[in-house]
């Protein structure tokens, strides 16, 4: 990672891997684009689109497999006396209501909200809207993770002096990235110079 981690193609690479992430149990999408980010400080926006982007396209090849199954398999006939009854159809209503919403607040968190897409994709909800909403909900975990390693330990000067419980922690993981982020600009201007960033 530290040795192609700083190459542009770094970052269509494993955004194309990271598409998998819905199918395959791998290592987190968020953790490569966070080494990505730091490794690439100024293509920090590029980074998180361009996993968002993998993200959504994830979660909209898993809906339309979810839901193609379900129409053609025997799945639904099987659940057809189960439908009928009230619970059933008070679910269907409220996910199909209030579904798109969650499905974006779920992809925030930063795990590949599958559960969510599948019962999404069940209760009849569009694979492009699954597609957007969890786009949306992608870019902003991503742009809030482009704003803290952009801004975080630049913006804490009074940490040093804080006294609340585990600041001394926080204090030591921050000087530890701000030398990763030192390091790796240092690197960078020593393989080619500053116009190679």
């Amino acid at each position: 990672m530290l040795r192609h981690g700083q190459q542009p193609y770094a970052i269509w690479y494993l955004a194309t891997l990271c598409t998998f992430d819905g199918f395959l149990p791998m290592v987190p999408a968020e953790l490569i684009a966070l080494a990505l980010m730091i490794l690439q400080p100024r293509r920090l926006l590029l980074v998180a689109i361009a996993f968002a982007v993998s993200a959504a396209t994830s979660a909209g090849l898993l809906a339309t497999l979810v839901a193609s199954v379900s129409d053609v398999t025997t799945f639904t006939s099987r659940l057809t006396a189960e439908r009928q009854n009230t619970p059933w159809a008070h679910a269907v209503s409220l996910i199909q209501n209030w579904g798109a919403p969650v499905l974006t607040m779920v992809a925030v968190f930063p795990d590949s909200p599958r559960t969510t897409i599948a019962v999404a994709a069940l209760a009849g909800l569009a694979p492009i809207d699954i597609t957007a909403f969890v786009f949306l909900g992608k870019l902003l975990l991503y742009g809030l993770l482009a704003l803290a390693v952009r801004y975080i330990p630049r913006r804490l000067p009074g940490l040093h002096t804080a006294t609340w419980p585990g600041a001394r922690h926080v204090r030591r993981a921050l000087q530890r990235f701000i030398a990763l982020r030192r390091w790796v600009d240092r690197g960078s201007v020593h393989k080619g110079g500053p116009e190679e960033k």
